[in-house]
């Protein structure tokens, strides 16, 4: 799944890229999928989009916002697959989920594996996404005094777990399982670990993980389990992940475990982790 690093990579790449560039064609592939996501049907998409010329992308959560000028933005994300830019029509993917076809001959396309979404958004409408999603954990409001003031209201509700914060329940944008284990194993914390039960070093613990763990993730361009805009792999390697299941832990040499919470695969260290 394309988390906050591999969003921020791919706006950067896709500014870049594509400011300037017209759109002269848009169609929603060639492969229907009942977990493909659209703000409207193929006509509407091809209405909108044809002839719009592409400002800035930037991330939003999860999802990469491009501009569509005027008056419009495309919002792609909550997914798992790849957006891709082709130099022209000879290597897009066999199967896709959006194509945009560019002045210049060249294509973007999105592929979606398992879910995700691809809608096409006014001004408003994408303002009002924007105020909707929790806050961005690399953004300046993100402050460790804000972030204690979230955990402590996640405590009050009752008994809510480290994990539910940051992906499950979120309250905090952008981030899921994919990193939620290194920031966990970062802050010495289990996944499971009770909000209600965190001391003050935790908590400081826990912010730090989170900031910097996102940080290098960012500048390593994403994860190397995901593709960026040219379909290179980040260069982010996960210190916990399915690939680390039973191997020595890298701090103290532990076995890593694994199990099955909150709708996804937690990989941890039984002795740093508590």
């Amino acid at each position: 799944m394309l988390e906050l690093p591999e969003i921020v990579t791919l706006a950067r790449q896709a500014t870049q890229e594509l400011a300037g560039a017209t759109v002269v064609s848009c169609d929603q592939g060639n492969s229907p999928h009942k977990w493909a996501w659209y703000s409207a049907g193929p006509a509407e998409y091809e209405r909108i989009a044809v002839g719009k010329t592409v400002g800035e992308a930037k991330s939003v959560g999860n999802r990469m916002a491009l501009r569509l000028e005027p008056g419009y933005w495309l919002s792609i994300g909550d997914m798992g697959g790849k957006v891709l830019l082709h130099a022209d029509g000879s290597t897009l993917p066999k199967k896709r989920h959006l194509l945009l076809g560019f002045g210049d001959g060249r294509y973007l396309t999105v592929a979606i594996q398992g879910w995700g979404g691809m809608w096409l958004m006014t001004d408003d409408e994408l303002s009002r996404h924007v105020g909707a999603i929790p806050i961005s954990p690399i953004s300046d409001e993100f402050t460790y005094e804000r972030f204690r003031e979230l955990v402590a209201d996640d405590a009050q509700q009752g008994k809510r777990s480290v994990k539910a914060f940051m992906a499950s329940r979120p309250r905090i944008s952008g981030v899921g399982n994919g990193y939620v284990q290194d920031i966990c194993f970062q802050a010495g914390l289990h996944p499971r670990h009770d909000l209600s039960e965190l001391t003050q070093r935790e908590c400081r613990r826990w912010y730090r993980a989170i900031r910097q763990t996102l940080s290098e993730a960012i500048e390593r361009g994403g994860r190397d389990t995901e593709s960026n805009l040219y379909g290179r792999p980040g260069g982010y390697v996960a210190i916990l992940d399915q690939r680390r299941k039973g191997k020595p832990c890298p701090e103290c040499g532990s076995p890593i475990e694994k199990i099955a919470y909150l709708g996804g695969s937690c990989y941890f260290c039984p002795r740093c982790q508590t």
